[in-house]
């Protein structure tokens, strides 16, 4: 019988072939191919394909009766030029895979190599790579997905690889994991005019300049929220470049994070009042949309538990973190129906930031990322 660290340097060419093959939110089309193959030889008892378009998900059915537990690897890439030389670069020069994404479906390869090697005997385990993560738009397009009805789990698992953390470290926290965000872009729309009288225009650029000001201010009234909120400026821009026109309309960015949801809706009224304030002042229409809505990933605290007792059996350090990330998961819509829990692996303390054009996802926690999955299969399908 083949072992799992024999079985590692074959996970970690497909890791490189998914890396080198980048592809970006939607559009997983080669990438869901190149898993389905690799995984065809560890034998699924069932496989759906194309849920939430190009989303995939591995069956292993045990026959007898037990626990549905579903583990979930994101599959997308992010819009960010690569710029570190490796033999598996990024075919695509302004897209790639950024977040480790590439690493998280070889873990969950690896959970299928041991899938076949050792079957479970009780219940039955979903594998779902899930497409559009980094828009906030992947887990809701599954879950909305008919086919995805046949699934059902009891308890549901992700993991994130996490910079800045000792390498196989184990990182963990009850309820709020990860944060609830979303982005607005704001349109406040004047009237332009010749630069030579720019009285006889109406610009935009007063109002835009006393919100950038004034919204991130917004956060400090502790009152209003009940937990941790931000805001943050991510973008501005008024008119066109020139120097004879004044701009009749400006826009801007906020993005709005928050530890609980409805904080978030709290905070979003809050900037509504404010900017419609401020543009009524200023003789201005304003105009909202809203982008990439992502709930809190919020844990439970009973799977969260079963995650501390395999990382403790495999001596993995445990961390408990006090606070929640800030950044967001769209895992947290499986959560918000089916009890489950995400949990950080750490990339190492000096390794290269999430996001950043330098960043490679460190192979050697693979098999940490498989042993803590499987661990979690052993002591759950028989509950």
């Amino acid at each position: 019988m083949k072992l799992i660290n024999d079985f590692i340097p074959e996970l970690i060419s497909l890791r490189k072939e998914l890396h080198h093959n980048a592809e970006n939110s939607g559009n997983e089309h080669f990438t869901s191919q190149l898993v389905k193959r690799f995984c065809l030889q560890f034998e699924p008892s069932g496989i759906v394909e194309k849920l939430g378009k190009t989303g995939l998900a591995l069956i292993y059915e045990s026959g007898n009766p037990g626990k549905t537990l579903m583990f979930r690897a994101d599959m997308d890439a992010l819009p960010i030029e690569e710029d570190i030389e490796t033999p598996y670069t990024s075919v695509k020069k302004s897209l790639s895979h950024k977040c480790g994404h590439d690493g998280h479906m070889a873990i969950l390869c690896g959970l299928a190599f041991l899938l076949q090697q050792h079957p479970i005997h009780h219940g039955r385990v979903i594998l779902l790579f899930q497409p559009a993560e980094e828009t906030g738009k992947g887990a809701r397009m599954v879950l909305a997905d008919p086919k995805f009805k046949s699934l059902q789990p009891d308890y549901c698992f992700a993991l994130h690889n996490i910079p800045g953390y000792p390498r196989h470290s184990i990182l963990v926290k009850d309820n709020t994991f990860a944060m609830a965000s979303e982005g607005i872009l704001i349109t406040l729309r004047g009237h332009a005019a010749h630069a030579a009288y720019p009285e006889q225009g109406i610009s935009p650029v007063p109002a835009m300049i006393e919100l950038v000001e004034k919204l991130p201010l917004l956060i400090s009234r502790k009152k209003i929220y009940k937990h941790f909120v931000q805001l943050a400026v991510t973008y501005a821009k008024a008119g066109r470049f020139g120097f004879g026109t004044v701009p009749g309309n400006a826009e801007f960015a906020v993005t709005l994070r928050a530890e609980e949801g409805p904080d978030l809706e709290r905070l979003h009224k809050e900037i509504t009042k404010m900017v419609a304030k401020t543009a009524s002042h200023y003789y201005l229409e304003d105009h909202f949309k809203r982008f990439e809505p992502f709930d809190a990933s919020c844990n439970n605290p009973f799977v969260v538990g079963a995650i501390r007792k395999v990382a403790e059996r495999h001596h993995f350090t445990l961390i408990e973190l006090k606070e929640p990330f800030r950044w967001s998961e769209d895992f947290g819509q499986f959560m918000n129906r089916y009890p489950g829990a995400m949990f950080g692996l750490g990339a190492g303390e000096n390794h290269s930031d999430l996001h950043t054009w330098y960043y490679d996802f460190p192979d050697e926690i693979i098999e940490t990322g498989i042993k803590m999955f499987y661990g979690i299969i052993q002591d759950l399908s028989n509950d």
